[in-house]
């Protein structure tokens, strides 16, 4: 498989331009979908990252974290 078609985002948005949500595509295959929501995340049930969105004042983050960063958040959590 192409690398380059590993991973990918696309965004779903309203005819006045606004975000709903972000279709999330890891390890080559559709993952799922999360609102365009701060903190909303999906993990790949193949490799085990954990794509998350994070919301700021004017902008977003879109984040990837290994599975080894899950477990290490999980327990300071």
């Amino acid at each position: 498989m192409n690398p380059k078609n590993q991973m990918d985002y696309r965004f779903n948005y309203k005819e006045n331009g606004k975000i709903i949500s972000v279709e999330i595509k890891c390890c080559g295959k559709h993952i799922g979908e999360i609102r365009f929501k701060d903190g909303e995340e999906k993990v790949c049930p193949i490799c085990g990252i954990r794509h998350e969105l994070r919301m700021d004042y004017n902008h977003f983050h879109l984040t990837r974290h290994s599975p080894e960063e899950n477990q290490v958040q999980e327990k300071v959590v």
